[in-house]
């Protein structure tokens, strides 16, 4: 009985695997495919792929930017060379290129340009046509670029001014960093001849120091020249000294071009700081004794002893040599003894 139960197991086994092997043997053998079949089947699997790759949409943007670099290349080389028979190429070629921007890939043309194609002149005016578009993006892309250059800065700002309605909303957005006031600086650059009011709210809003001051400077220098009356009174309207006499200089030495008498009288009058006088002094000379010798030789006259007076006294009289040598002489001599005055 003991036996039975120990054959039980490998019966059961036995009887398994028999009827595995029957079942095996009976069912019928899958097809073999023909070597004709097979080949039918890959040239239509080739025909799939193809069909496929050739409905596959191009993309345009791939297919713009391969002779566009070919083309911007080509005007790179071109340009270095630099030559007087290459030009009516450059010119060709850069026409070409700016005919293949439009507005729906601009802003990736830009993206795409190394940092020196995007300083070719067709990269500034892609930036342009960018601007044109879409302002707010444009102009944040190239704030975030770490080596973006004046040119493009002064691209962007170009662009802002035709654009005042969203100029201060995108001003007020820029985190305080350096960008913004490199951006304020150019901006306000552009405007201070064409809208010296707008210049001075735009440096109003730049940080304390050289930047600032130059702007400053450079609204007092143009709108005298244009408006002298409304520049002259915003320059003493400036209420801190060290900022004012500066600008005082600054404005009187561009109106010197056109009245240096009065302007010397402003200076003299409005600025109490003796190396500003003595700086500004100097420089209307430069430009009063080439237009009247004889009229700046009568104010340097005025002038106490000293280093100043010395320095003018040479100024003056190269150009009085030129135009009247005896009076030249005449006037260093009186000069010397502080009490002569030349006649016109």
């Amino acid at each position: 009985m003991k036996f039975l139960v120990k054959l039980l197991p490998v019966g059961i086994v036995a009887v398994t695997v028999f009827f595995f092997w029957q079942r095996n043997w009976h069912s019928p053998s899958p097809p073999v495919k023909s070597a004709a079949t097979t080949t039918n089947s890959a040239h239509s699997s080739s025909a799939v792929v193809v069909t496929l790759l050739l409905e596959k949409p191009a993309n345009p943007f791939a297919h713009t930017m391969a002779p566009l670099r070919l083309k911007l290349h080509r005007w790179q080389e071109a340009q270095a060379r630099d030559s007087a028979d290459d030009e009516k190429d450059r010119d060709q070629w850069m026409q070409e290129l700016l005919a293949m921007v439009t507005d729906e890939n601009a802003a990736e043309i830009v993206q795409s340009l190394s940092a020196d194609e995007l300083n070719t002149p067709f990269g500034i005016a892609a930036l342009h046509h960018w601007m044109q578009v879409d302002p707010v993006k444009a102009a944040n892309w190239i704030a975030s670029r770490p080596d973006t250059t004046a040119a493009q800065n002064m691209a962007v700002a170009d662009d802002w001014l035709g654009n005042r309605a969203g100029l201060q909303k995108y001003i007020d957005q820029l985190p305080d960093n350096e960008w913004k006031q490199n951006f304020l600086s150019d901006l306000g650059s552009e405007m201070s001849a064409r809208d010296p009011q707008s210049a001075i709210q735009l440096a109003q809003q730049m940080h304390s120091g050289d930047a600032q001051k130059n702007l400053l400077q450079s609204v007092a220098c143009n709108w005298v020249g244009t408006d002298p009356g409304a520049a002259l009174n915003w320059v003493a309207s400036v209420q801190d000294p060290s900022l004012r006499e500066p600008l005082i200089a600054s404005a009187v030495q561009s109106y010197a071009l056109t009245d240096p008498t009065q302007a010397a009288s402003w200076l003299v009058s409005e600025v109490k700081s003796d190396a500003i006088v003595k700086d500004t002094a100097l420089n209307i000379l430069k430009v009063w004794a080439v237009k009247n010798p004889a009229e700046a030789a009568n104010w340097v006259s005025q002038f106490p002893e000293g280093d100043t007076k010395a320095a003018a006294v040479q100024i003056v009289s190269q150009y009085l040599r030129l135009s009247n040598p005896g009076l030249a002489t005449s006037w260093l001599q009186g000069s010397s003894g502080g009490n002569q005055t030349p006649a016109n």
